[in-house]
């Protein structure tokens, strides 16, 4: 059982970037409250992660946030199974990526991913942030991507509801300032994670080149941003490049990369 009561919180937490969040927020001695799609995966981490830590507490908590009150639940499950709990982490981590022409994607799909990008995020942020205020002491990461600074087509709602990611924290952080809360995002460009889903020779190259990171890289240099209290990083000199080279990029210079990718994916 855990000495203390300071927890962190991590949405998407089950696998990928959002478990070696995990990993390494119970390294740094929180106990965790793992929030993801399936509960018999956040139950496997939760177990995992308490034969490793066994004087940190681990919650595990299976919902679907693509829905209005998930939040709300995500909150009140916390106030109710942990009530002693002090949140003074928030990682808005869980995301979802469906690659096509916009016209082609189904209604739901376009619901689920605004609703878990922007809704979650927000609410989240609107439940979890008047008690750090008030302790005047708490940490919030919202991982947003490099795709907000691009109109990338086949990624139309992925890209857009990155960008209001990183309109909205920008904006809290601001609200933030002098408050103790440190409010801040994370641009990358691509991590090595199932949302992708690669063959391993491109996944090679693409790390070669400079243009995607293994996870667990990623969740380090996000959390090591976060509580040195920076606002936002963009990680890898190549997304560096390119998030510079972003305003002088005109819609119509995607359009052959798009029919290309289209043709050889065949993201229809």
């Amino acid at each position: 059982m855990s000495l203390h009561n300071k927890y962190a919180l991590v949405t998407g937490g089950s696998s990928g970037m959002g478990l070696e969040y995990v990993r390494l927020l119970a390294a740094k001695g929180y106990n965790v409250i793992i929030v993801a799609l399936f509960q018999h995966e956040t139950d496997a981490v939760a177990a995992e992660m308490a034969g490793l830590h066994p004087d940190l507490d681990f919650l595990s908590i299976g919902i679907d946030l693509s829905t209005v009150d998930a939040p709300r639940k995500v909150f009140d499950a916390v106030s109710e199974q942990r009530p002693g709990a002090v949140v003074e982490v928030l990682v808005n981590n869980a995301g979802m990526l469906h690659p096509m022409h916009f016209r082609n994607m189904d209604p739901g799909k376009i619901s689920s991913i605004i609703m878990v990008h922007n809704h979650a995020t927000a609410m989240l942020c609107r439940l979890f942030l008047p008690a750090m205020l008030e302790r005047h002491r708490g940490y919030i990461l919202n991982i947003s991507s490099l795709a907000a600074w691009f109109p990338f087509p086949f990624l139309t709602t992925y890209a857009s509801t990155k960008s209001f990611t990183k309109v909205f924290t920008r904006a809290l952080r601001t609200e933030c300032q002098k408050t103790g809360v440190n409010v801040c995002a994370v641009y990358f460009g691509a991590v090595d994670t199932p949302l992708l889903g690669l063959p391993p020779k491109y996944s090679r190259l693409a790390r070669h080149l400079g243009i995607m990171i293994r996870p667990e890289k990623a969740a380090r240099l996000a959390l090591g941003m976060m509580f040195r209290g920076r606002s936002g990083r963009i990680p890898g000199l190549v997304n560096k490049i390119g998030r510079l080279a972003a305003p002088l990029i005109r819609p119509w210079i995607f359009g052959p990369v798009e029919r290309r990718v289209t043709r050889r994916w065949n993201l229809k």
